[in-house]
């Protein structure tokens, strides 16, 4: 049975104006329900798309029944808020630790397979890894985890995680013989996604960074972990959030996640989106925040990810190395574009980079205005930064490329980020001391299609 009493006091709107609000949302609680079952670097906190569709909502702009797509759906946060207001979920990634997070948070699972399926994990669990603990020190342990890159784990604790692995590999063949191969699969990523926190405490990344770095060498001798008390405490806490979620969700609603590019985003239909939310990357991975760098070692234990396919996400981000070829008439069609190119210029600059960087994010425009209906809203969560201590004001240049492309603007709005897993400073020219900011706030930029 659904619970909706709860949807209509998650917005702040009540009876004003969407421009009229508090958007920085301090101290509100962006980890409620499956929101808090995995970080993610750079992630959009959920009161953002919760208040924009309660407003078009009340706007009847949308309703429930609708569909709200995400290009880049992240750990999928406007999927789960979107399946709260009623409306189906699409979205797209290139990361296949964010297509697993997507669909985990997002699809609600009923509590006696869930509570079947951990009883069964857990059952023995404990003695196993005692086992593989004892294999290790013998020097016999059969298990493989050769996927990862030798010095970022302690051990044994690294073959107790691939040992978890296992053990959730095959509760997923036995979940398929008693009940819906789908059930299943909802099953085993929710298991894997304990997994892969627990794959995250317990390497030797610090997990402040969201960057691949490892804690110094001086500290890792301590660095001990219990991975049975971990994975345990988080399947327990993941498992208390999905059954509150499952209660308050629509189950006759979807999630449909495609890990794929969102520049060509073949897999969804013309016109087929009610209204888009969503939070692009605010630069190259490889120079602002490196999801896959973040992903690599979870994914690649906890979902049996290769690892040239983990590493190949940073260069498949936008303004990566597999992107879009430069559009050099972009200049064209974004003032603020070719004003900011023309300060890179002068510094000897990354303006190829940043021309890179946009190019692929007009890819994404295109597809978005192909996806969108007529007459529709998207909402693109943007943050601005600097490249070469140029400030890139992308609030601007995404509002004038949309603009170009037909879309109308409806409002810009400023927000502080009170906190978020991003890099304050940089140091642009790699001169040890010397930082420049880069970013701490953000623009909700609301458009129409027309």
């Amino acid at each position: 049975m659904t619970d909706r009493s709860w949807n209509a006091d998650r917005s702040p709107l009540g009876d004003s104006s969407i421009t009229d609000i508090d958007w920085t949302f301090s101290g509100a609680n962006t980890r409620r329900l499956t929101h808090g079952m995995h970080s993610y670097p750079a992630r959009m906190i959920p009161q953002i798309p919760a208040t924009v569709l309660a407003h078009f909502k009340r706007e009847n702009v949308i309703r429930e029944g609708d569909t709200v797509y995400d290009p880049f759906s992240g750990s999928g946060t406007t999927a789960v808020e979107g399946r709260l207001a009623g409306l189906h979920a699409e979205a797209n990634d290139i990361n296949p630790l964010a297509c697993l997070l997507t669909l985990a948070k997002s699809r609600p699972i009923d509590p006696e397979p869930l509570e079947t399926a951990c009883s069964w994990l857990t059952d023995g669990l404990e003695e196993e890894l005692r086992r593989v603990r004892s294999a290790w020190a013998a020097g016999d342990c059969e298990l493989n985890p050769s996927a990862v890159r030798e010095g970022w784990f302690p051990e044994p604790q690294l073959y107790e995680l691939v040992a978890i692995r296992n053990r959730i590999d095959e509760l997923r063949d036995e979940l398929s013989e008693t009940t819906t191969p789908e059930v299943a699969e909802d099953v085993t990523r929710f298991l894997r996604v304990a997994l892969s926190v627990t794959v995250r405490r317990v390497s030797y990344q610090r997990n402040g960074e969201y960057k691949r770095y490892r804690i110094p060498r001086e500290d890792r001798a301590d660095h001990d972990p219990d991975v049975y008390a971990l994975f345990v405490e988080l399947l327990r806490e993941n498992a208390e959030r999905m059954r509150s979620y499952s209660r308050r969700v629509d189950h006759t609603t979807t999630t449909t996640v495609h890990y794929a590019d969102a520049r060509v985003a073949r897999a969804v239909e013309d016109n087929s989106a009610d209204i888009v939310i969503t939070s692009p990357p605010y630069g190259d991975h490889s120079t602002t925040v490196a999801y896959g760098q973040f992903s690599q070692d979870p994914a690649i234990i906890a979902d049996r990810r290769g690892y040239e396919e983990m590493r190949a996400v940073d260069k498949t981000g936008l303004g990566g190395a597999y992107g879009q070829e430069p559009i050099d008439a972009l200049e064209q069609y974004s003032p603020s574009l070719k004003r900011t190119l023309e300060a890179l210029r002068k510094r000897d600059g990354r303006a190829t980079d940043a021309l890179s960087f946009f190019s692929d994010f007009y890819a994404v425009i295109e597809q978005v205005r192909r996806i969108l209906k007529p007459g529709q809203p998207v909402v693109w969560v943007l943050a601005n930064r600097t490249m070469s201590r140029v400030p890139i004001p992308t609030h601007l240049i995404a509002t004038e490329l949309c603009e170009h492309l037909g879309f109308e603007r409806e409002h810009v709005i400023p927000r502080k980020i009170p906190t978020k897993t991003l890099p304050w400073e940089n140091a642009p020219e790699n001169v040890a001391g010397r930082t420049g900011e880069m970013m701490a706030s953000e623009y909700v930029v609301i458009m129409r299609r027309p």
